[in-house]
């Protein structure tokens, strides 16, 4: 007869089910009620707390405009006699600890008297018009909302109507700091771990009994707002605060004021009884478990010999042995027996998937030897690409000195030719590290990728950088969503790249157009194409193709990996395409599509040239000082020079300049010491146009330099056209 087979998972499980099931069922029902039961306690309690409180606000309220009321009937208002008047309102606002002012209007709503300015000074505007409008109207005491007044600070004001013979003479406004409120609900002695706020009519908080200033003025948190918005007149609702912590929240509207009264329990203190109800539903649980543990005890003796007889036929697998598979009624240790057959079978398998692991560690071995050897290659190539412009500077240096102008002419062209390269170059390697690590922030905006793919082609036809070759273009306008800068960044690299490798005589076709809900832009060329497994590399860092001994391509191996980063931060991609050396080459860049915008285009007007300034200039590398001067001379403005912080303090003290162009990496005391002490020391009329000017342009050093109070931030080098721009801005 054959031995029926049960599962060792499912006999266990009927024996825990049947010790700790019923238990923990009973314990459930008896937990929710409680749970229910409390929270229904918590509600009305809650609720009844607001109320309360609700009171005891409205109570504050009517005492201010029952003191209100006895000044609007002042015998001094029927003369008028305002000036006695406002002596009087400043002896009662005095009395009102909370009252910071009040207010007159005639019954045209212009304010005629303020006791927070003088008698007869000028009158500040009136910050909240819409309760006085309401007044006027209906002759009828308001409450305006909060709002800030032109001090910077938060305050509501009560206004009632001052008869005379039965018609409106004029406003009464009491003028009163939300404190007042915030004293209000001190003084009920609710909990230290409740949140009571009070809110206006519009819903916006008077006063909070935890960050009273931080959050004044502001809405309630979200789920209580939209409780508050419902057509009743008090609720409780489950609600995060505005800090994020869970509570239960109860409110009461006044039916006087129309303002709500909110407290804000923590679940802790209503779900406390449950915690201790959970408590014993885990001893039931945990005794379950025991007699659980103790029926396992009593089925794992019928366990105990099929697993030893398992534990021999795995001692045989060891030794390569036949296996004997225990005769035992349980699935699982049949199924085990099985597998450990089975493993044996896997083993040769196995070997021979460890050989093809080896393999696949040899071949990631060559790919990690690959990318060290075009670091090398990267590095060398730097040497060589910074040894021309740095030769050609050191050369025209010397030229500088020479005695016909026709020659120093040559050089400071040359000079400046070369600095440009650098700067292009440093700007490259920044983008292509700041692309590889994610820290570059893009500026979107809506752009055409035709119309900026037509400008790139114009920069370089207008450059004479195409020479013989024949430019070709089909774009359609197809518009994007993305940073402008970026986009150049990345046409300039591909046309660059296309001019480079494609000789004279040859074309070079750029084409833009929308398929599907995607941008595609192609620069394509008839140039000396790349093999198959150069296109699938070729947007790696430092990667490039074979480079003859003379460098006639030159570049660091590094914009197309830019390219290609700049479109996937886009959420677009980048690809390459040849059919072999000599076929030319294909580039693409896909980007999402964006709806066209509708915006008036309008001609931007010129500029005017910049006038001449007092300039004070503030760098310790005397090269850059100087040459700095002479530019700034040229142009005919009036400039002083300092070596260090402390002379360029001394020399803004002596004359402040209209702007001064600093340096962050002074001696002694930075460019952000020295920017803070000018800030600090100069009256607002007297205070130059502050330029910070270093060689760190990352956002945090932007951020930094602003906050020590320059005006703007300019990283090296300083062009003319650069320097002149800054010259206009101050």
């Amino acid at each position: 007869m054959k031995t029926p087979r049960v599962s060792l998972r499912s006999r266990l499980l009927y024996l825990a089910a049947a010790a700790f099931l019923p238990l923990a069922v009973v314990s459930g029902i008896s937990l929710l009620a409680l749970v229910h039961q409390q929270r229904e306690q918590a509600e009305r309690a809650g609720i009844e707390i607001t109320r309360a409180l609700s009171t005891a606000v409205d109570a504050e309220l009517s005492r201010s405009f029952a003191a209100l009321d006895a000044l609007a009937t002042s015998t001094l208002l029927d003369a008028p006699d305002l000036r006695r008047f406002h002596d009087r309102a400043v002896r009662v606002s005095a009395t009102r600890s909370q009252w910071r002012s009040v207010i007159l209007h005639d019954s045209k709503g212009r304010m005629v008297l303020n006791t927070a300015s003088a008698f007869g000074a000028p009158l500040p505007p009136t910050t909240e018009s819409e309760s006085v409008a309401y007044v006027l109207r209906e002759a009828q005491p308001a409450i305006g909302t909060i709002s800030r007044g032109a001090n910077g600070r938060y305050s509501f004001a009560l206004r009632v109507p001052v008869l005379r013979d039965g018609e409106l003479s004029y406003v009464l406004s009491a003028v009163i700091s939300p404190d007042g409120i915030r004293e209000v609900i001190n003084r009920q002695r609710v909990p230290s771990d409740w949140v009571v706020s009070v809110f206006d009519a519009r819903n916006q908080r008077v006063a909070r009994s935890r960050q009273h200033e931080e959050f004044l003025g502001g809405p309630p948190a979200a789920g209580l707002l939209a409780a508050m918005e419902q057509p009743v007149h008090e609720g409780w609702i489950l609600t995060p605060t505005i800090e994020g912590d869970k509570t239960y929240s109860a409110f009461t509207r006044s039916l006087v004021t129309g303002w709500t009264v909110a407290i804000g329990i923590p679940i802790s203190y209503v779900d406390a009884g449950a915690l201790r109800s959970l408590f014993v539903y885990g001893g039931g649980i945990l005794l379950s478990i025991i007699l659980a543990a103790l029926a396992a005890l009593l089925v794992g003796r019928g366990i105990a010999r099929p697993m030893a007889e398992l534990g021999e036929a795995a001692r045989a697998l060891g030794r390569r042995e036949h296996l004997k598979l225990p005769d035992t009624p349980i699935v699982e240790i049949r199924q085990v027996a099985e597998s450990l057959s089975f493993a044996a079978d896997e083993r040769t398998r196995g070997e021979a998937e460890r050989e093809e692991l080896l393999e696949r560690e040899r071949q990631a071995r060559a790919i990690a030897e690959e990318a060290n050897r075009s670091k090398d290659e990267f590095l060398a190539m730097l040497g060589h690409e910074l040894r021309n412009p740095l030769g050609a500077i050191s050369n025209a240096a010397q030229l500088l000195g020479a005695p016909d102008e026709e020659s120093r002419t040559h050089a400071r062209a040359v000079i400046g030719r070369q600095v440009q390269h650098l700067a292009r170059m440093t700007d490259d390697l920044l983008d292509a590290a700041r692309a590889m690590t994610g820290k570059i922030v893009l500026q979107r905006q809506p752009l055409d990728l035709a119309e900026a793919a037509a400008r790139a082609l114009a920069t370089l036809r207008a450059a004479g950088r195409t020479g013989r070759r024949r430019l070709a273009e089909r774009l359609e306008p197809v518009w994007v969503d993305a940073d402008p800068t970026r986009i150049e960044q990345i046409l300039g690299n591909l046309l660059g790249n296309a001019l480079k490798f494609t000789p004279e005589g040859g074309t070079i076709t750029i084409s833009v157009e929308k398929v599907g809900d995607e941008a595609v832009l192609r620069v394509s060329d008839t140039g000396i194409g790349m093999p198959p497994a150069l296109a699938a590399r070729v947007f790696e860092p430092f990667v490039q193709g074979e480079r003859p001994l003379d460098r006639s391509y030159g570049g660091l191996g590094i914009g197309l990996t830019l390219v290609r980063r700049l479109a996937e931060l886009h959420g677009g991609s980048a690809t390459a395409a040849s059919e072999g050396p000599g076929q030319g080459s294909v580039f693409t860049v896909r980007l999402p599509a964006a709806r066209a915008p509708q915006v008036e285009r309008r001609r931007a007007g010129t500029k005017s040239s910049a006038p001449v300034r007092n300039v004070l200039v503030v760098e310790d590398n005397e090269d850059a000082r100087e040459t700095l001067r002479r530019m700034l001379e040229l142009g005919g403005h009036h400039v002083r020079t300092a070596a260090d912080g402390a002379s360029g303090l001394e020399a803004v003290r002596s004359a402040p300049p209209e702007i001064a162009l600093i340096d962050i990496g002074l001696p002694e005391m930075d460019g952000y010491e020295l920017a803070r002490r000018i800030r600090s020391e100069f009256g607002a009329g007297r205070q130059p146009y502050l330029v910070a000017v270093t060689g760190y342009g990352m956002p945090d050093d932007r951020k930094r330099t602003l906050e020590a109070g320059f005006d703007l931030h300019v990283v090296k080098p300083v062009d003319a056209a650069l320097l002149a721009d800054v010259l206009e801005r101050g």
